[in-house]
């Protein structure tokens, strides 16, 4: 099995929702963990992919807006044939295309796990607008365009955080640096599942106030439960819904 070289040696984060679910995974892996290999790697403009010995697959959106130019990846080459445990570790990592490489690979062990033991999962049929009350005041962090004409025929009090511009908003956009102020007053939070990889998400929950629904959406989301039950938040998490 080749060893990973060239990695950029980047700060490490030790606390939070990421912390805690690369433990989780490890834990209720065990050895077996060791022995899986990561099988191809490929890196989009869009996302980014990861596919394990075992066929399980997972994605994790490509952070290119971290990024003025065309980054090297020091890794590149190394990362086919090591051991999945070692690569779960990038999701770690402060550098962003690491983090997406390794919550990618978080991704597919989920889905190995749910298959391997699906009473650890809680699945829902709850339809996301169904959470949503004509009163309510929505924040979407990253912009969902399906979605966003949908809500509005729920409630007109539909605002969204985006880095991106967005040609031809329908509603109220603003920069993502005004979620210190938007979110405390939102009733429901909807945030893009990229957040993890660009080491957001964490910050946007503890900006949750009063909110009474927190929607994690998006590919990059992991199957795994553990990721609601431990993320900080100012009041404790009462339900963890995952969409069938």
């Amino acid at each position: 099995m080749p060893e990973i070289k060239n990695i950029q040696e980047t700060e490490k984060e030790e606390n939070g929702t990421l912390p805690a679910l690369v433990t989780a995974l490890k834990k209720d892996l065990g050895p077996a963990l060791e022995e899986i290999e990561v099988k191809d790697v490929r890196i989009g403009l869009a996302y980014t992919g990861v596919l394990l010995s075992e066929n399980y697959g997972g994605v994790a959106c490509t952070p290119l807006y971290e990024f003025s130019g065309c980054p090297a990846l020091g890794f590149a080459g190394f990362l086919k044939g090591s051991s999945a445990d070692k690569v779960l570790e990038f999701a770690l990592s402060r550098n962003p295309f690491e983090a997406a490489i390794g919550v990618a690979t978080a991704n597919a062990l989920s889905h190995m796990l749910h298959d391997l033991e699906p009473k650890k999962f809680s699945v829902s049929k709850i339809d996301i607008l169904d959470l949503i009350k004509p009163e309510d005041r929505v924040v979407m962090v990253g912009y969902f365009a399906p979605l966003v004409p949908r809500i509005l025929k729920i409630t007109e009090k539909l605002t969204i955080l985006e880095k991106r511009e967005i040609e031809f908003p329908e509603t109220t956009t603003l920069p993502s640096e005004k979620a210190r102020e938007i979110l405390p007053a939102s009733d429901v939070m909807i945030l893009s599942a990229s957040t993890l990889a660009n080491r957001t998400f964490d910050e946007l929950l503890s900006f949750r106030g009063a909110a009474r629904e927190v929607v994690l959406l998006g590919p990059s989301a992991p199957l795994y439960p553990c990721l609601l039950y431990t993320s900080p938040s100012p009041r404790d998490v009462e339900e963890s819904r995952m969409p069938s």
